[in-house]
């Protein structure tokens, strides 16, 4: 009996020690090896497109990735969602102001005569930028937020495998358009610290040269912007407004304010496309 006792003794012992070894080497190795890495990029309407090695994901299949952490993949579902209404909003907005450019050239030799076609004109073009502009901010707030998730997941990820800072980054807007800014994990980098971490890594100033120049670019067009916006405020708020002058220059001007307003959208996007690969690049060195 008691060869027996130390027999059954001896296997428990044994097979208990395979069940160690086990345990340790499932908490010693990356248990998210095979998640892939997952890239973001907003297409031409600020929207997020999502990628794996070059491939065009669906934001359901980001989702169903992060459930590793449930916390992050509902609140993923929810931003999402919102992007989805702020799109709505702002195609409506735009459809309303284009709108009001086919009632001013519809009306356009009305306009002396009937008083009430610039004003009409007016409330729609500026009643659709408000919309578009509630909408925009939606789409901007979301993928700010949808960005930090996916930074998040694929440091969780890869977290054993990153060599150096974990850069981050964040967009706020200021007085002229937008900044971005560079985050090594939860700390805000100044100037120097990032010029520092360049020179102690060179590939990353290459990696970033395209970004600064779009961002340099980008601060400019929303100078001009600035610009083209008070002149057309001035002007259509000035006694001349209530003559048939206007006419003749305030469709140049909604023109011109129009295209500047688009190409600085176009180029801030750049400019956060080229930082977001920029330091996905660097992080995970592809």
């Amino acid at each position: 009996m008691i060869k027996k006792l130390g027999f059954f003794g001896f296997l428990f012992f044994f097979f208990s020690i395979i069940g160690f070894a086990q345990n340790q080497g499932y908490f010693s190795e990356n248990k998210y090896a095979e998640y892939p890495i997952i890239s973001l990029k907003e297409n031409f309407f600020g929207t997020p497109v999502y990628f794996i090695e070059g491939e065009k994901i669906k934001s359901s299949e980001v989702r169903a990735y992060m459930e590793i952490m449930p916390g992050d993949a509902n609140k993923f579902g929810q931003v999402n969602s919102r992007i989805v209404t702020g799109n709505a909003l702002y195609f409506g907005g735009m459809a309303v102001s284009l709108g009001g450019l086919a009632y001013f050239f519809s009306n356009i030799d009305n306009v002396p005569s009937n008083p009430r076609v610039l004003p009409n004109f007016l409330i729609l073009s500026l009643g659709g930028g408000v919309i578009s502009g509630i909408g925009s901010n939606m789409k901007r707030q979301g993928v700010r937020e949808i960005n930090g998730l996916v930074e998040n997941h694929n440091y969780l990820i890869r977290q054993d495998d990153i060599v150096g800072p974990y850069l981050k980054m964040d967009v706020r807007q200021n007085f002229f358009g937008q900044r971005v800014d560079i985050y090594d994990g939860p700390n805000l980098m100044t100037k120097q610290r990032l010029n520092q971490i360049k020179r102690d890594f060179p590939e990353l100033q290459s990696y970033l040269e395209s970004a600064e120049r779009s961002q340099n670019w980008s601060i400019a067009l929303d100078v001009v912007s600035f610009a083209s916006n008070l002149v057309f405020i001035t002007y259509v708020v000035s006694p001349q407004f209530q003559s048939s002058v206007p006419s003749n220059f305030i469709l140049p001007l909604f023109v011109v304010d129009l295209g500047v307003g688009i190409s600085s959208s176009v180029i801030r996007r750049n400019a956060r496309n080229r930082t977001r690969l920029a330091l996905q690049q660097f992080n995970f060195r592809q």
